[in-house]
């Protein structure tokens, strides 16, 4: 898992400001003077300008939106600054995060790509509706997808703190993961930067499961599957429409398996059982004697990947997909399924209300 600090310098930033000063038309950019460390808590002057009217700000740039650092470079402004200066940041791009705590805050912000929120005494504008030219592809935008995604599922398992990286990776472990502590390390780093965790002297918490949820389902991928097999296992094996039957789980002992999330709906809401049931298993070879193309009441999908496994739940001789698993796996669905979806997610955040 690679980390790229960012996609463009202050000094490229600087360059796209004077050099394309019709790009925030019909506002007009009129002087930009860049500070070169002169004063402390700002890096530009900025004066903008529209219909004869001006208004000038102390800036700072950002050359990185994630939330923890635009919230840094705001307090770096605010508390440098006087009370009278308009104040105003410079970002790559200005994302619906960023532009809450901007207006939370009172100040102005410029993106690079024609965007603005300009809330000064003297003039207000706003257009957000250009695209984002400058996506970042650090290592933020892959933690919430494959085995990476584990440690945010692993904060939405239960409410808890942890001490160190250490004990989350052990606690990886001890519900079915596994992620090298260097890995974890990095992942936690992105989910700080996106304020969506807390690290202190008083340990690793969680503070925002929603957001957190919302990040996992954006990021979601379907496990890759290496093949499958359509089994029709015989009544006294169990079949799909009585899940928890002893038989369904004794046919696959000794096996790592799951249900689908699709298929463990029925466990976390109101959701009828279908006549197939949709399963994750490492290696479905032992099984092949069920198989049957025509009246098969088993789907066995075979994964290497972990997280399809992770938080499994184990309950009447059945292994259920976890809630995060279910809710995301739904949520990809139609529209039943996406409503579905929505009453597994209050389950997973009702532990955190």
């Amino acid at each position: 898992m690679t980390q790229e600090i960012s996609l463009i310098s202050e000094k490229d930033a600087l360059a796209r400001l004077t050099d394309r000063k019709d790009l925030y038309a019909p506002l007009e950019i009129l002087s930009v003077e860049p500070q070169n460390g002169r004063d402390r808590g700002f890096d530009v002057r900025i004066s903008v300008g529209w219909r004869g009217r001006s208004v000038s700000f102390l800036a700072g740039i950002k050359t990185r939106t994630a939330p923890k650092l635009v919230s840094e470079g705001v307090w770096r402004l605010k508390s440098t600054s006087t009370k009278r200066a308009n104040l105003l940041l410079i970002v790559p791009f200005l994302s619906k995060a960023i532009v809450e705590i901007l207006e939370r805050e009172g100040m102005s912000g410029l993106d690079l790509n024609g965007n603005y929120l300009i809330q000064a005494p003297e003039m207000v504008a706003i257009r957000l509706d250009r695209e984002n030219q400058f996506t970042e592809s650090q290592s933020i935008k892959k933690i919430f997808s494959g085995g990476s995604s584990l440690v945010g599922r692993l904060f939405l398992a239960g409410k808890r703190r942890f001490g160190s990286v250490n004990e989350v990776c052990a606690a990886i472990r001890e519900l079915g993961g596994s992620l090298s502590l260097s890995a974890v390390s990095k992942v936690l780093k992105g989910l700080e930067d996106e304020m969506i965790i807390e690290k202190g002297s008083s340990g690793i918490a969680l503070l925002q499961p929603e957001k957190l949820l919302q990040m996992l389902a954006e990021g979601y991928r379907s496990p890759k599957i290496a093949g499958s097999a359509k089994l029709k296992l015989p009544a006294e094996a169990g079949v799909p429409y009585r899940f928890g039957e002893p038989g369904f789980f004794e046919t696959f002992a000794g096996s790592q398996w799951v249900l689908s999330g699709e298929s463990s709906a029925s466990r976390y809401s109101l959701m009828a059982d279908t006549s197939v049931s949709k399963i994750y298993i490492a290696d479905y070879q032992p099984f092949l004697k069920y198989q049957d193309e025509r009246f098969y009441n088993v789907l066995a999908q075979k994964t290497e990947e972990s997280f399809p496994f992770f938080d499994m739940q184990q309950d009447r001789a059945m292994r259920w997909a976890s809630p995060v698993q279910c809710y995301l796996e739904l949520s990809k669905l139609d529209k039943r399924e996406k409503e579905i979806a929505e009453a597994v997610r209050e389950e997973i955040l009702k532990k955190f209300k």
